[in-house]
């Protein structure tokens, strides 16, 4: 794990795409096929294997992991298009009046802000859009946009990689604000919350998790002495 830095001016990270355009000779050190890019405040379970085998599948440049929404909250997302082959036709990132999915009145398709790349590929547009003076520097304002029209972006949908119990719907939180925050952990205190924390095909580890186990076998241990 790499704290921020200055790595490359005297800024700190302008956008996700300079982000990840600052630290790319880290990245290159691994000489990866692909890269996989993740937003750090959402709540989720999947298995990137399936997004990958999508993306491979497709010949795809980049591919962009996609979820319903309601329309209503759709503004707070970067909003997409796609057509009868998964293929990203539009792009927008936070839009005033997002538009419906066809044939879905009152459903959105939204970015996950989950993202798979060709790495060559992703440096040479890392490269190109860091030249761009009028350029945020950030996926859903800049990169995907310019992206969508010029090569191959799909969209993988989330309900084809999510890791859950079967038949129930696919659960994802973005908890980037105190409410969702609160609400997010609210939902884990039902007694049978729609994110199994506990389910041992797929199993979620924490340092927390660690300890407790760890309390509990000396206490065992005391209690037998």
């Amino acid at each position: 794990m790499l704290p921020a830095q200055q790595r490359i001016e005297n800024d700190w990270y302008k956008g996700t795409a300079d982000a990840v355009f600052q630290n790319m000779d880290i990245i290159r050190d691994y000489d990866p096929e692909h890269i996989l890019i993740l937003a750090g405040d959402h709540v989720y379970k999947m298995d990137y294997g399936e997004m990958l085998a999508y993306h491979s599948a497709n010949g795809a440049d980049m591919t962009v992991a996609c979820f319903e929404v309601p329309q209503e909250e759709a503004s707070a997302f970067g909003v997409m298009t796609v057509d009868a082959q998964g293929r990203v036709t539009d792009f927008h990132e936070k839009p005033q009046e997002p538009s419906a999915i066809p044939g879905k009145p009152g459903r959105t398709l939204a970015s996950m802000g989950i993202y798979i790349f060709n790495a060559h590929f992703l440096y040479e547009q890392l490269i190109r859009d860091a030249d761009e003076r009028h350029s945020t520097h950030d996926f859903g304002h800049d990169l995907i946009p310019y992206l969508v029209s010029r090569y191959r972006v799909f969209a993988h949908p989330f309900a084809a990689s999510c890791v859950g119990e079967s038949g129930t719907q696919p659960y994802w939180r973005d908890v980037g604000t105190v409410d969702a925050y609160w609400e997010a952990n609210m939902e884990l205190t039902k007694v049978s919350p729609d994110l199994n924390l506990y389910d041992e095909k797929w199993p979620i580890w924490t340092y927390q998790s660690s300890c407790r186990r760890l309390n509990l076998s000396s206490m065992t241990m005391t209690g037998a002495a």
